[in-house]
């Protein structure tokens, strides 16, 4: 399987989707200590506010997304993005301390996807699978999975293929994107539905981590007396 990426929710809110409904703004100062805690020795470097969509540039080596609102932080990054969950160290499940753990992961190349529920670090539920394979499927199914079991959402195959006998009555990802829908009521894959909160609006920090004892790269030497430019008309490229 091809690099995926996870988004690790930490929520005490007991309301997380009016929480991100309202369209309330990541704390910088906070999101930066969490990405400290995530790098040891390495600074943050803020690279500009990315929407949640976006959290696949997270895969991108040094790079971590990190949402901090009230009663919830998120944390976007390639190293939780475990083919079983359940495996998950600890130092993700308990990066920071909260009554529930949320993780929603998936990986596009091969049509992956997962989801894991941890309460106050103890694990309740989890699932990962591709389309014709499950690799973890662990503790009881939610009452929200039902549509999925029972064949309400099927996977759409290309008319001229027939479809694989082993495939799930469902896909995997947007199997994962419900359970981010109905536990924060936003989806980070497909887009939003009725009633669901905008992905677009929820802006996360995006850092570059940096070494601080790192010797920049030199510049380049400027010649000790440089010849005066002619100045040049303006001209316009076709």
């Amino acid at each position: 399987m091809g690099l995926g990426t996870a988004a690790l929710w930490f929520v005490d809110a007991p309301d997380p989707i009016a929480v991100l409904r309202s369209g309330v703004q990541s704390d910088t100062d906070a999101a930066a200590a969490v990405a400290r805690k995530l790098h040891p020795g390495l600074e943050p470097t803020l690279v500009g506010m990315a929407p949640l969509t976006a959290f696949a540039v997270a895969s991108e080596p040094n790079r971590v997304l990190v949402g901090c609102y009230p009663g919830i932080t998120v944390v976007c990054a390639s190293e939780p993005a475990a083919v079983r969950p359940s495996t998950l160290e600890e130092s993700w499940t308990s990066l920071l301390p909260s009554t529930h753990t949320f993780l929603v992961a998936s990986e596009r190349e091969h049509a992956w996807g997962a989801f894991a529920q941890w309460d106050s670090g103890t694990l309740k539920r989890s699932f990962s699978a591709g389309p014709t394979y499950i690799h973890e499927d662990e503790g009881l199914p939610f009452p929200w999975e039902r549509p999925f079991w029972s064949g309400d959402h099927p996977l759409q195959f290309d008319g001229e293929k027939f479809p694989d006998p082993q495939a799930l009555p469902f896909h995997p990802q947007e199997f994962a994107d419900a359970a981010s829908a109905h536990w924060l009521g936003v989806r980070m894959i497909g887009g939003a539905r009725d009633g669901d909160t905008d992905p677009g609006s929820v802006l996360l920090c995006d850092f570059a981590m940096r070494d601080p004892a790192a010797t920049p790269p030199p510049e380049p030497p400027r010649p000790e007396n440089p010849e005066p430019q002619r100045k040049r008309g303006l001209f316009r490229r076709r």
